[in-house]
Parts: structure tokens; sequence; C-alpha cells
């Protein structure tokens, strides 16, 4: 509305923005940019409504994923894919100039390699307890109850449903007040950070001056969002700080970014972390994700929890990967619960990163992108880590290696498209110049010589034959045509000089106030023209206007020498270019065969989602189509992916399970969704061949946590 206001007071360009996340969570805020700032090029296109625009440029794209218990696959359409893809970037990129991380090339530190020799974050596996996986099937049991709409949404409903999952895998201590036995998140994750403190507690940095900084000791930054510190009951923060107090970290240097009560407190924490006087900061991506300043000493940042848009991903792994940081390299670890709902957490940020690098990485010469940028395969990665099946880290894997020669290819499409654009410029390049060699060789032909007492000029129709004369004459006619009124003049046929016909052009106005002398055979050809200022003129000796004619005249055999070379190299280019834009795609194999082997993964886990065989003595009803939807409404008839993992291959039915949760007790009496459909019993059916196993970087399985020597835990 604002703006709306001052378009019709002061035009179109009223406002600039500058933001690092333009599209941070939804395909609508590429619409409402649009809105923002050239709404009139949507109104042209007819796409100024958002369901217009959608119809337009949008495509809704069915793929496997995760259900949000983190236990089945299920088959989901959603508005991912692009296309129209070079219409709607070319609208975009009017109002947006956009300069991605690696357009910038900003000294940052490096991330530090893993096991597996690449340079990406860290993942953290976690063994889920018997406690957790019995929470992870009660929310299982609950969703089929809520997607059946066999519970009041007063009582239960997704929202509980996917809150209730994400605390859950950060710890169970926050929807059950019984301790979970063996290792936690927050157990493992004190853990990491004491053994890295330990490391870097003797680091050496140095001061604004380039001295060094009398106190040592590196910093981490922990996000967590799911909890807050609160005295009254257990929290996160809380026992993180306790278990890193047992392992051997100053409590003083444990601190929370929601310590600080005003802008001023919360500065001065800031500072205290720049200069070694924080160990570990804490705190959730609100608190310290936009605006704070604390890389110069920060070594690790850890995510305990995944936040929910891939804007606040960026934001929090900005903190660390920031100029200013004193670590050449940094680590940043990300701590997954295997098996629980950490799986579709990661997963839903995975596919909002996809949607956002189609935009941000789109290409004018393509009409439909799906491709996925480098952060987005790392979140698929966790997800595949997360879930414990290994099918989807072969997924993962092969739409990484995808997706890298896909790049190439369009390297390789852009190179080809540039070569031939540069061909066609040499031989636009060449009918000009070889205009010009016409031009040159009729000009030489006419021209006679003016050295010496040969000199004759004519200027408007008098014929000098000294050259202070000529000059005086042909300085005052430029100094008439310059101070007449209007932008300029055309004084066609103005002289004659050496055979050859001059032109003069005058030119006035706030840029430029001055004169152009022409020799009318070459007009255009570069080195022919003698020009200058009205002050210069008017300063100038009269001779001297008169000599760089001559001059020019003279130089014409030299400006033929010259374009013939071009000419040639000219031509050279031209076939060099072609040969070069002729060449294949030496990676042509290479990217078929991982596009086969995508096709087979994703076959593979289309077969996951495939409904189960009728039970014995309920067949199919005559007429009745399969069944392709991906959510069943009863919980027997889902694929339960630990079932998988330990059947060798075959995929089997979940058992029944009693319901835990109020809302599924009291659902339990009301009538099933499906009259006449029994729970099927246990089958199992021929699956995918067996994938690799699982690489796990990290791998933590539940055990009794071993206490820190000297260490007392209440």
């Amino acid at each position: 509305m604002k703006l709306h206001y001052l378009r019709g007071r002061h035009g179109g360009r009223v406002a600039t923005f500058a933001t690092a996340t333009p599209i941070a969570n939804s395909i609508t805020e590429a619409h409402v940019m649009q809105r923002y700032l050239r709404p009139d090029l949507l109104e042209a296109a007819e796409v100024l409504d958002f369901d217009a625009w959608a119809a337009t440029f949008g495509q809704t794209v069915t793929e496997v994923e995760l259900s949000p218990d983190g236990g089945r696959f299920r088959l989901k359409s959603r508005f991912a894919r692009f296309h129209n893809v070079p219409e709607l970037l070319r609208m975009w990129h009017v109002s947006g100039d956009i300069k991605t991380a690696e357009d910038l090339q900003l000294p940052t530190p490096d991330l530090a390699v893993r096991d597996d020799g690449t340079r990406a974050p860290q993942t953290v596996v976690i063994a889920p307890t018997p406690q957790l996986l019995a929470y992870v099937a009660d929310l299982a049991d609950r969703a089929d109850l809520v997607a059946a709409r066999r519970v009041d949404p007063d009582v239960d409903n997704m929202l509980k449903v996917s809150g209730d999952g994400r605390r859950a895998a950060l710890d169970l201590r926050l929807v059950d007040d019984q301790p979970p036995p063996g290792e936690s998140k927050v157990d493992i994750a004190a853990e990491q950070i004491a053994t890295i403190w330990a490391q870097h507690r003797d680091d050496e940095f140095l001061d604004a001056t380039g001295a060094p900084h009398p106190v040592r000791g590196s910093l981490q930054i922990v996000f967590c969002d799911l909890s807050t510190p609160n005295p009254a009951r257990w929290n996160v923060y809380d026992e993180l700080r306790e278990q890193l107090v047992a392992r051997g970290v100053p409590r003083a240097g444990i601190r929370f970014a929601h310590e600080p009560r005003n802008d001023q407190e919360k500065g001065e924490l800031f500072a205290a972390a720049r200069t070694g006087q924080v160990a570990v900061l804490i705190g959730s991506t609100e608190k310290m994700g936009v605006g704070t300043n604390v890389q110069a000493r920060a070594v690790a940042l850890h995510h305990l929890d995944c936040p929910w848009r891939p804007a606040d991903l960026q934001q929090r792994d900005g903190r660390i990967l920031r100029q200013g940081n004193q670590h050449p390299e940094v680590q940043i670890i990300r701590y997954v619960t295997e098996r629980s709902f950490d799986a579709f957490s990661w997963q839903t940020v995975a596919r909002k990163a996809q949607f956002i690098a189609q935009v941000m990485r789109g290409r004018l010469d393509v009409r439909e992108i799906t491709d996925i940028g480098d952060s987005a395969l790392s979140f698929n990665e966790v997800k595949a880590l997360s879930t414990g099946n290994p099918l989807l880290l072969d997924k993962a894997a092969a739409d990484s290696e995808l997706s890298r020669l896909e790049r190439l290819e369009r390297s390789h499409a852009q190179a080809r498209t540039r070569l031939r654009d540069t061909a066609t410029n040499h031989s636009r390049t060449i009918s000009t110049l070889e205009r010009h060699i016409d031009a040159l060789q009729t000009a030489i032909a006419a021209r006679r010589d003016t050295r010496g007492d040969q000199f004759s000029m004519t200027i408007a129709g008098r014929t000098y034959d000294g050259r202070v004369d000529a000059g005086h004459a042909l300085v005052q006619h430029l100094l008439q045509a310059l101070h007449r009124p209007g932008p300029g003049t055309e004084l066609p046929g103005l002289a004659e000089l050496g055979g050859l016909t001059l032109s003069a052009t005058t030119t006035r106005n706030h840029l430029q106030h001055g004169y152009a002398i022409t020799i009318d055979p070459v007009v255009g050809v570069p080195g022919t023209t003698v020009d200058g200022s009205v002050a210069q003129l008017a300063e100038a000796k009269p001779t001297g206007l008169i000599l760089r004619l001559e001059n020019r005249l003279a130089d014409l055999d030299r400006s033929h020498a010259q374009t013939v070379a071009s000419i040639d190299q000219h031509y050279d280019e031209t076939a060099r270019a072609l040969t070069q834009a002729d060449k294949p795609f030496t990676h042509a194999d290479a990217l078929a065969q991982a596009r086969r082997k995508v096709a087979d993964l994703d076959a593979a886990l289309d077969e996951l989602v495939a409904p189960p065989a009728p039970p014995d003595g309920h067949p199919a009803a005559d007429g009745e189509p399969p069944r392709t939807d991906a959510a069943p409404s009863v919980a027997p008839h889902a694929v339960s992916v630990p079932d998988r993992a330990r059947a060798g291959g075959a995929v089997t039915a979940a058992p029944p399970r009693e319901p835990r949760h109020p809302a599924a007790a009291a659902a339990a009496v009301l009538p099933s969704p499906r009259p006449g459909v029994s729970a099927p019993s246990e089958t199992t059916r021929e699956s995918p061949p067996e994938p690799r196993p699982l690489p796990q970087p990290v791998r933590r399985d539940t055990q009794p946590l071993a206490q820190p020597r000297g260490a007392h835990r209440s």
C-alpha cells in the first residue's frame, strides 16, 4: 500500500530493497517481491494475481518423501518446479541483481575436511532409544488419526504432532519428564563441544592492532530453537551447561544469548565472545541470527535442531562462515537422531532450499529448472542419514553426482553458446572492416598531395592557398555553428582538402559542446576523424587544425594496413571459436549413466510406497482402481523403515500398535473409515536390490553415559 502510494506521487522507481534472502521459505515470496518492486511488469504480463502467476510459471511435482513421523514413505505433490523459466527470470532480474557467495568470493574460512574427503558440514547420527522409537510410533498413530479426521482438531492436530515430534527428536525430556536411558543428543553434543574446547583452549588470536591478544581460546556457537532457558523446568540450555561444566569447561565461559535484557548488554556479550571471555555461546536463531558479529574466534558451530526455513539455516551458518574469522578452517556439526522427526525436518528444509536454488541459480536458456543446489544436497544427506535407510543415502549421493554432471553440461552448453556468439560477432566485424577497406581504397585513390606549396583548400566555396588563412576561415565557420541555438548543427560538404570532401558536425548539450570533422569517403573508419571542444577550438592556432586534417589524409595508408591485419585476426578467431564450439561434451556417457541410476533409485523408492496386497478374504472390488496414496488412514498399511532395514531387503507391513496418546485412545473406539477392510496379515514382497551400507561420518550407539573423571551428577 505504501509503495503504491509513493508510485502514484513520484513515479515508478520509489524503493530499493537490499536483502540476503529475497526468497526465504515459500514460492509466494518470489511473487510478493515482484509485486513490491515491479508490479507494472506483472500487470503487463497479466500475472499480477498470484493464481495467474502460479498457473503460468509453477508446476506441481510428485515425489517420494518421509511421513512426518519419520518411519514411513509417502507420495506427495508439491509446488516445486518451474516452467517458462526464461520469461520468469527476465522479469525477476529486471528488479533483482542477485549475487551469490560463489560470485562474491569473500574471504571466509573453509569448512574442515570430513572423513569422506569433502568440505561440508559434519553430521553426527545418534542412535534412537527404545523410548524414542515407541514415541515415534505413537506419532504415527496420531498422524493417521488426524489424517482420517477421527479426532477433534482441538484435541490433536498435525501442528501438535509436528511440534511434539521435533521436541522428542531433540530430547524426550521436552515431552516426557522421564530421563531417557543411555546417551541423549545433549550428552553427545556436550562431549563433542568439550573435546573441541580442550583442543582449542590455547589458540592465540590477534587484536585490532595486529598484536597477539592476551586472552587465548576459541569460541563455539551452539544453536537450539526448541528450548529456552527456564529455571522452573528442565530445558536443554541448562542441561547442556551442566554437562559441559562436568567435562571441565569453565562455567563462566558458557553464556546464553537470552541473558541480555537490552541492546547494550547484548553488545557487551558479543564483545566478550570476540575477546575470548566466552568459550561457548548458546542461543536460538532469533537471538543469534541476523546481525550477530562474534566470528573472530569461532572454530565450531553446532546445530542441535533443524530450523524450519533454509534462510534460518543460512543465517546460522553465516555466524561462523564470515569475514573476520581468524581460523582458516572451521567445523559445522549437525546432530541428527536416527529414525526420528529430524528426518522430516531436514527433508522440509531440503525441499524449500531446492526451490530457492532454482530461482537464484536459474538460467535463461532452459524452459524448466529442477536442479538442486549444493546446500540442498547437504540437507538431503542429513535426511538420508537420519532415516537409517541406505537407499535414501544412495539416492542423495546419486542426486549429488547427477547435479555435478548437469552443472558441467550446462557450463559446456553455455560455453558453446558463447563461442558461437563470438564467431558471429567476429563475422559481423569482418563485414564492417571489409566495408572500411573499400572506403579507404576509394579515398586513397582520390587523394592528392598537399605538402608544401601544393597546399590548397576550399572552405564554403572559397579556395585558400595558405594554411593560416584556411585555418582562420575554418575556425570561424565552426565557431559560428557552435554558437547557434539548438542541440547541434550538420555542415555537410563544408570543405575540400587533398581531393577529398570534409563534413562537420557540432554538438551542444549539458555533456558536450564541441565539433567533429570527418572525411566523407571514410566516415566511421577509426582514426580518420578530427574533433575537439569549443574551448580548444577558440584557443588553438589556426594552422593547428589544418595540420591535423593533413595528417589524417596522410594516415589513410596506415589505417588501410591495420584494417587488413585486423580482418586476418578476426578470421583466425572465428575459426578457433567454431572449432571449440563443435567439441562434444566429454562427460556425456557419465551423465547418461547418472540419470539412469537416479531413475532406478526413484523406481526403487516408488516400490516402498506401493499399496500392500489385499489381505486374504478381502479381494479388491471389481473396477476399483489401485490406491496410490502414500498416507494410508490406518497405521498397519504403512511401510516401516526399521522393518525393511531388518528384513534383508523385504518390506514388511508394520504390526498394529496400541495407541498411547490420549487422542489416539479416545479415537480407538470410533468406526474404521474403510468399513469391511480388516488389518492385513504380515506379508512380504520382493524389494529392490539391497543398496550399499550406510557410510556414517560419526555414529553414536545408545550406551550408558560414562561420567568424566571427577564429575558429579545429581
